[in-house]
């Protein structure tokens, strides 16, 4: 009896060790058909299929799987965390940089008025949009800690995150390419206002827009960040000149008046720009002190377009071929 009873109890517990094992292999058999539907095929989650498993276990094991995973994940970290890294930072930096940029810009836009007893500041503020920062927050999430202390799940999970945001990166779907600008191009990640100042510093009046604003005062607005712009673009912090300095303005002050194309005139050559325009006739008078030369085009009749040199003097024109006034002319 006691014999039959100590084989009844081993049997007992051998099934239930059987049992547990062929749960825990049906269990692994589902994960791996949830995840990777593809490689298992027609296998299902049973424990009569446990043979298939087992081959596609010895194929992995004979690619050496383990092995190129592990060098997978170094490589995530020594390269991939590094240049996200490195990526989060340029962006974090662009304002600043830009920052400073301005501020030569804005001692160069000191020295001349923006209106009597005047000046024009351009203030740098920070335009984060939800994109842009749904974004920062990804690239935190990647390049933040260390993959090699991480769980392979949370590996895993932080690769996720990477391979989302490089499949939008590489993406060339419209939309795509609008959110990709939205978070790399660093100049939409701020706002510029004009501000301006009175001789003691005092804020006047704020211009976050041309809305509101005459065509003349709207125009005002535009010449002086425009000059801002391209001093930005065009000189380095150090230099009291652009690299290259020819600006053409076509129509140039058609809608200003003489006070103003001067003061305009003067904002340019503050920032060291050689003017190319092409204006109405009434402000060649007025033009006259900022240029080295003046050409008058000529069309009659809209053809045969013509072209001749004009000399100022005494407050009239003086067209070098005789010709009498023209009919039409810029």
């Amino acid at each position: 009896m006691k014999v039959s009873g100590a084989l009844t109890e081993e049997e007992n517990a051998a099934r239930g060790s059987v049992q547990a094992a062929e749960q825990a292999i049906v269990a692994r058999e589902f994960s791996f058909v949830a995840s990777w539907r593809a490689v298992a095929g027609d296998l299902t989650a049973e424990i009569a299929d446990r043979g298939g498993f087992l081959d596609i276990l010895g194929k992995l094991r004979a690619d050496r799987l383990p092995d190129f995973e592990q060098k997978f994940f170094d490589l995530l970290e020594s390269q991939a965390q590094r240049n996200v890294g490195q990526l989060a930072n340029e962006i974090r930096r662009a304002p600043g940089q830009i920052r400073e940029r301005i501020d030569p810009v804005n001692r160069s836009l000191r020295r001349s008025p923006f209106d009597q007893g005047r000046y024009l500041k351009i203030m740098v503020k920070d335009n984060n949009s939800e994109a842009k920062t749904k974004f920062m927050q990804d690239l935190q999430t990647i390049s933040a800690g260390s993959w090699a202390e991480e769980s392979r799940e949370a590996a895993e999970q932080k690769f996720d995150v990477m391979n989302r945001l490089m499949t939008r990166l590489s993406s060339s779907e419209a939309g795509d390419r609008t959110w990709q600008r939205q978070v790399l191009d660093t100049r939409q990640h701020v706002r510029f206002t004009g501000i301006e100042l009175d001789e003691a510093g005092t804020t006047v009046n704020i211009h976050d827009s041309s809305a509101g604003l005459s065509g003349g005062q709207r125009q005002k607005l535009v010449i002086f960040c425009l000059a801002a712009a391209l001093r930005y673009q065009l000189a380095e912090d150090e230099d009291d000149i652009p690299g290259y300095g020819t600006v053409i303005l076509d129509e140039a002050f058609d809608k200003a008046d003489s006070a103003f194309t001067r003061m305009a005139m003067n904002v340019f050559l503050e920032f060291g720009f050689h003017m190319v325009l092409a204006t109405p006739l009434k402000l060649l008078q007025t033009l006259e002190d900022y240029v080295g030369g003046i050409a008058l085009v000529v069309c009659r009749e809209f053809k045969d377009s013509r072209i001749g040199v004009v000399s100022v003097g005494d407050g009239e024109l003086q067209v070098a071929d005789d010709e009498s006034a023209p009919e039409t002319g810029a």
